[in-house]
């Protein structure tokens, strides 16, 4: 597998994109959260997105006040699986706008019901706020399980980028307390703290830079200590009996060797994986409206559908 790449190989839309002045927002240690937070936002709204059957907003009681959650539904007139989707943005940023592209289309091209979870943020919510909301979510799902029309025993979990970090450590949470999922759906995953070794060409000059994951790991986990803790540092994670796992990695990220080598760490502990390399795309491709983006949600959606039986899920 070719997985170096070189510049004139990066998709023609995101060679736009990154030539934008949307793409040279970089220099987060002279900024707040709330900054980044809005230039943020302005990447990652969809302009058009795929028609669902519903979308409802709702929230459920986390560990420390309400967390909003946004249901999609493909169909009303049956009980279907459910994706529970972590958005992307480094723990810090996103929420159920910027998630918007990737759960309906998940919802539309699986017939999964889709529920995006807007769990809390960090510096204001630091590690392990993130994930102890994630994980009641899943806990939340499974006890309104009837309510909501989803069938508690094919429960995936996925997101992309600290999404993909969240989905992974509660795949393994999940595993050690004996409750069966169905998949994990790993988009780019942060899969381990910044080395002093960087993240050679890749990191800087494609969107997501080695400065910025510097200071992501910094807003979530202030505390150098807790970045040993497998609930954050995925290399520290048992991996075994641990269920399906779709991997996507993208050339052009400073994230792609760490999620080549999880996929490869998964396989070798008798995870079944599919590990999908997309060579002309960047970080962040899942939530863009480009021809490398609608490829790597339709691959997603396909391992979805095949996990679900073969297809035999009616589509919206």
């Amino acid at each position: 597998m070719e997985t170096v790449p070189r510049a004139d190989q990066v998709e023609p839309d995101i060679a736009e994109y990154l030539a934008s002045p949307l793409a040279s927002f970089d220099d987060f240690a002279a900024t707040t959260a709330p900054q980044v937070r809005e230039h943020f936002a302005k990447l990652r709204t969809a302009t058009e997105v795929p028609d669902v059957a519903e979308v409802t907003d709702a929230s459920f009681a986390g560990p420390s006040g309400p967390v909003p959650v946004r249901i999609y539904r493909a169909a009303l007139d049956r009980p279907a699986p459910a994706i529970l989707w972590f958005h992307g943005g480094g723990w810090v940023l996103g929420n159920l706008d910027t998630a918007e592209l990737p759960a309906r289309t998940l919802c539309a091209q699986t017939g999964c019901t889709v529920i995006s979870v807007d769990y809390r943020l960090a510096p204001e919510a630091p590690f392990p706020a993130a994930f102890d909301d994630c994980a009641a979510s899943l806990a939340w799902l499974r006890e309104t399980a009837a309510d909501l029309a989803v069938d508690p025993d094919r429960i995936i979990v996925g997101g992309d980028s600290a999404g993909g970090n969240l989905a992974a450590a509660i795949a393994t949470a999940e595993r050690d307390a004996g409750r069966a999922l169905l998949g994990q759906l790993l988009i780019y995953p942060v899969v381990e703290p910044p080395s002093a070794d960087g993240y050679g060409e890749t990191g800087s000059g494609y969107g997501l830079t080695e400065s910025a994951l510097h200071w992501f790991w910094d807003q979530y986990l202030p505390d150098p200590e807790d970045r040993a803790d497998r609930r954050a540092n995925l290399t520290e994670a048992e991996l075994a009996s641990t269920p399906p796992a779709y991997v996507l990695t993208c050339g052009f990220d400073p994230l792609a060797a760490e999620g080549l080598r999880f996929a490869s760490s998964l396989e070798e502990a008798g995870v079944p994986v599919v590990a999908d390399h997309l060579l002309p795309a960047i970080h962040g491709v899942f939530a863009m409206d480009v021809g490398t983006g609608r490829q790597a949600r339709a691959a997603a959606s396909a391992w979805v559908v095949e996990l679900l039986d073969d297809g035999g899920l009616e589509r919206s």
